[in-house]
């Protein structure tokens, strides 16, 4: 995940370079896969549409990286986070002024809410 500043200086937010799915401290540890819609609250929280790990990734603007959604099975489920609800191929996050987000979860043609806790 590249931050590129008003500026044009461009940077790695989160992301070794490295295909593949692991939760971690930003450029260092942290890995996805197809990576694909980004949208960032008020707080400076990144969400991340991982589309190729079928999740929805956060990364707190000390750049940890957690999986906020998604159990890593494609597939469409509700639930509890990353414990029970599924995507397939999620493509677009979008985040409300209430915490709220919203995922495009193409696969499944369907339009996602993820309610903050």
């Amino acid at each position: 995940i590249r931050k590129i500043t008003p500026q044009g200086s461009v940077s790695t937010l989160a992301g070794t370079g490295e295909m593949g799915y692991r939760d971690g401290e930003g450029s260092v540890v942290a890995q996805f896969r197809n990576p694909c819609g980004v949208a960032v609250d008020g707080e400076g929280n990144v969400f991340v549409a991982d589309a190729g790990d079928h999740r929805i990734r956060k990364i707190t603007p000390q750049g940890s990286v957690s999986t906020l959604a998604g159990t890593g099975e494609m597939g469409y489920r509700d639930g509890e986070g990353s414990v029970v609800a599924q995507f397939r191929n999620p493509c677009g996050v979008a985040v409300d002024g209430e915490g709220n987000v919203f995922v495009a979860d193409a696969g499944d043609h369907r339009i996602r809410k993820i309610t903050p806790q």
